[in-house]
């Protein structure tokens, strides 16, 4: 071949290069778009999206921030604009007119949506709250590609686009993609700013922080962590810059950053309308905050984050209703943990490091090792790895610390910065040794092929390695497994078989359960008796089609299904929901749906009915200390203080036999006790 047939050929490989990039990218792009669709149409509303979505609406509708402020508001006010527009049936109480506490933000969520057609309020907010997750393959890609090159752009939008854990949570009228889409525009921001800084790029930093802050409390946690990956960048590479002195490269970089800072907060006042009160039209002053800590467990009112988070209220730094989220994140108690197969009466450590194991896909988990183990990146692309694995690392070991270890959605924020480190370690191998790439296609084939065997079950994902989707259950549980969202893919499979005459013991909200499928509702895992009239008594011994959720399986010490053990379920629907068939007495079960129906009248201050109902209870199962709970608050309520303190007395020794199954009920009727006491 002569020289000008070789710069022929050469012009004609680039200019398919030219092509070949944008339209790989562009596929993968629609790809990603086209699974967060699918998934937000054929999955039923998760348990936490109702009050989401409740509480986004009221911030159009009159500023009214004194619900769920337990999250801040960036997601809530992004998904629930196509709402605004909307006729809809409303809540029972004026618009700002109270703060909500968060057991009556979920119940008043459930019937929001269950009035107005979920279908028609879940679905577009789901599709405008996939907005943030669009925003994050967009920068994985553009991050990729900055750092490192085309090849590994490419690698890594294939890589998240596929992923069932962002495809899961990717749509969800939720915080954890917003966080992990915020967050990685932070670190992406800070880093473009530190190979050139200009006022755009300063601006930018600032702006990506304010989001972040306003997209989840556990955003604060991440200010040090920049600050942290800021102070590394200088020391480990003054050099690119000017001769300056180190101290004054420090100071000049520590004010910047508290400008960077200010501009955060200044954008997140901005999402409270600048703001400080949680109510609007607030002509008194509170101390809300002051209060809500004042009521919280006495081992939790003396730690260093609660007294942290009283000076913040001092000082008011933050808008009220975040200042309230703080609070509730400071004295939240830890919860039961289902790991293995077994159940501990409190969060490990090796929890998240666990769920990440079982829950991140094949591919991802290989070409990570790989990434890690590639020195050459640490060699030649030092600075990219350092904001690519330090923000990761230091999040996910701060992650050990918690004790709320109930789902991977909480880590997600460390899926963007692996899924460009890993496509970088590959490609680094895929170029020192052309085997490599057919490895990386070989992976890529069958990383897609994981998510589309997946479908649409991404939640309750598992990967290969741990028996897949259908046997997560065996190994995690709730956000992990079931959080309320196959109730579409359970009526599909009642009407395929046939089947009117049902009952079924949910994970999630108890009205939206009816508004899915015509199953009778048994108790089940959270908020299964959230429901505007009182549930209907189950009796002690039922027959025919019964559906269990994997949440309220005897594995996880659920001992009102222990009848169902020794059965075998003749169906397994979305990796989520146990099918059963025959007959089967169920005492407990009996007993529970009374404490349910009682929970629901002392809501409605029938307390004569509630007692009546928990006594009924108490006689179905007598060792059971949640019968007697429900009668101590209905006995309070009603204004029997002695009989109220017995019973909640027999809670709290029924409970201290079980403790690991029964300490929330141990903590409620210590808080009752104490109530009656003052």
């Amino acid at each position: 071949m002569n020289p000008t047939e070789q710069k022929q050929q050469s012009e004609t490989l680039g200019k398919h290069k030219n092509f070949l990039f944008p339209a790989v990218a562009i596929l993968l792009f629609g790809l990603f778009a086209f699974q967060l669709w699918f998934h937000a149409v054929r999955a039923s509303a998760t348990d936490d999206e109702s009050p989401h979505i409740l509480a986004g609406y009221r911030y159009w509708q009159c500023g009214d921030f004194g619900i769920n402020p337990e999250h801040p508001p960036l997601l809530k006010l992004l998904a629930t604009i196509p709402l605004v527009s909307k006729d809809l049936i409303q809540p029972s109480w004026d618009c700002g007119s109270k703060i909500t506490p968060k057991f009556d933000s979920f119940e008043a969520g459930t019937l929001f949506l269950a009035k107005n057609n979920p279908e028609n309020m879940v679905v577009p907010a789901r599709l405008t709250a996939a907005l943030m997750s669009l925003l994050l393959a967009v920068l994985v890609f553009l991050a990729a590609r900055e750092m490192f090159g085309s090849w590994e752009a490419v690698t890594a939008l294939a890589l998240l686009a596929f992923e069932p854990n962002i495809i899961a949570h990717g749509s969800l009228v939720t915080t954890d993609m917003a966080l992990t889409a915020t967050m990685f525009a932070a670190v992406y921001a800070l880093y473009r700013y530190r190979k050139r800084p200009t006022t755009i790029r300063f601006v930018l930093v600032g702006l990506a922080v304010g989001l972040m802050l306003a997209a989840k409390h556990s955003g604060i946690l991440v200010l040090p962590i920049l600050f942290l990956v800021l102070l590394a960048d200088i020391l480990l590479f003054r050099k690119i810059e000017s001769r300056m002195p180190l101290s004054s490269q420090l100071f000049r970089h520590a004010a910047a950053f508290a400008g960077v800072v200010f501009i955060g907060v200044v954008l997140l006042w901005a999402s409270y309308g600048f703001r400080y009160d949680a109510l609007p039209n607030q002509t008194e002053n509170s101390n809300r905050v002051g209060n809500f800590l004042a009521n919280a467990l006495p081992e939790r009112t003396e730690s260093v984050l609660v007294r942290t988070v009283k000076t913040i209220d001092r000082a008011g730094i933050f808008p009220e209703s975040y200042t309230l989220g703080l609070a509730d994140v400071a004295t939240t108690n830890s919860r039961p943990m289902f790991l293995f197969g077994k159940v501990f009466p409190n969060g490990r450590w090796f929890y998240f490091p666990a769920a990440f194991l079982i829950k991140t896909s094949i591919a991802l988990l290989v070409l990570l090792a790989l990434s890690l183990l590639t020195f050459e990146l640490y060699r030649t692309r030092g600075r990219e790895m350092l904001f690519l694995l330090v923000p990761p690392l230091v999040f996910f070991a701060v992650s050990l610390t918690s004790q709320l270890n109930i789902g991977i959605r909480h880590v997600l924020p460390v899926y963007p910065f692996f899924i460009v480190a890993s496509a970088a370690g590959i490609c680094v191998w895929s170029r020192r040794h052309p085997i490599f790439r057919y490895v990386l296609i070989a992976l890529l084939i069958f990383h897609a092929t994981t998510a589309l065997r997946t479908a649409p079950n991404y939640i309750a994902f598992a990967n290969d390695f741990w028996g897949g989707t259908n046997n997560t259950h065996r190994l995690l549980d709730d956000s992990n497994v079931d959080w309320g969202q196959n109730f579409k893919l359970a009526n599909e499979y009642l009407v395929r078989e046939n089947i009117n005459d049902c009952w079924i013991a949910p994970f999630g909200n108890g009205e939206l359960v009816r508004g899915y499928q015509p199953c009778r509702l048994m108790p089940g895992a959270w908020g299964w008796n959230f429901t505007e009239q009182p549930i209907e008594p189950v009796p002690p011994v039922i027959e025919g089609t019964i559906l269990l959720s994997t949440a309220v399986a005897p594995s996880f010490n659920h001992a009102e299904y222990l009848p169902f053990a020794n059965s075998e379920p003749v169906a397994l629907i979305g990796g989520s929901i146990w099918v059963y068939r025959g007959r089967f007495e169920v005492p407990l079960v009996a007993a529970l749906s009374r404490v349910g129906r009682a929970q629901h009248l002392v809501r409605l201050n029938r307390f004569e009915e509630a007692i009546d109902n928990g006594l009924t209870a108490a006689e179905l199962a007598p060792d059971d200390p949640r019968p007697h709970l429900v009668l101590g608050t209905a006995f309070a309520r009603a204004g029997q203080i002695e009989k109220a303190r017995r019973e909640y007395e027999t809670t709290i020794r029924l409970a201290q036999s079980s403790p690991a199954l029964f300490r929330f009920e141990e903590m409620r009727a210590q808080n009752g006790l104490r109530r009656l006491q003052q």
